[in-house]
């Protein structure tokens, strides 16, 4: 599996590039979504993501600016008669995000607008992706919450505000807490607030 390609853009338009890598040229096909992403990048070294497509004695290369991109074409052509030129035409006419989000509010107008994506399509890439969009969407807002959970930044901006609260200044206290959280970046604000009352 070629999973992504580093070198110069020798060649773009609407449907493919051709990327050369130390000589050897790779041609691949792309959406309109990733060729304005690559906007003035001709001539320029650019790295593109990539998915390797075989089908009997096929072997297509297609290739997306981002990984978002790339998951969203390998969901689409997973679903039953979705293949490769139909879910370029879909990243074409809308972006992974609008894809993702008309799945996870089951708007199937969306899709249908599509050129060459009927209704029956449309209701068909909903039931079939549903359920793996939106459990990707809780997972990755876990994760944002647990990032922003565990920020040192913001127990700090908590400690300082608690502080203030308890009537030391807030210079002092930014000082006071910057020096303990040099030392340790894992304590939560009930410990942080204790060990700058100790200093204070």
């Amino acid at each position: 599996m070629i999973t992504h390609l580093i070198g110069k853009l020798v060649e773009k338009n609407q449907s493919y590039l051709i990327i050369d890598c130390h000589g050897v040229g790779y041609h691949l096909y792309i959406s309109s979504y990733t060729y304005s992403s690559l906007f003035e990048k001709e001539g320029k070294d650019v790295y593109i993501h990539t998915y390797l497509f075989i089908k009997e004695n096929q072997h297509v290369l297609y290739g997306f600016f981002d990984k978002k991109e790339r998951k969203i074409f390998s969901y689409l052509i997973s679903v039953n008669g979705i293949g490769p030129s139909s879910a370029i035409m879909l990243l074409s006419s809308l972006t992974p995000y609008e894809i993702e989000k008309s799945i996870s509010q089951e708007d199937v107008k969306v899709f249908n607008k599509v050129k060459g994506i009927g209704l029956k399509i449309a209701k068909r890439i909903i039931i079939e992706l549903k359920d793996k969009i939106i459990k990707e969407i809780i997972t990755k807002k876990e994760k944002n919450v647990k990032l922003l959970e565990n920020t040192p930044y913001l127990i700090k901006k908590e400690a300082l505000s608690a502080l203030s609260v308890l009537g030391f200044s807030p210079q002092e206290s930014k000082k006071v807490l910057d020096d303990i959280l040099d030392k340790n970046t894992e304590l939560s604000v009930e410990n942080l607030i204790k060990e700058s009352l100790k200093k204070l």
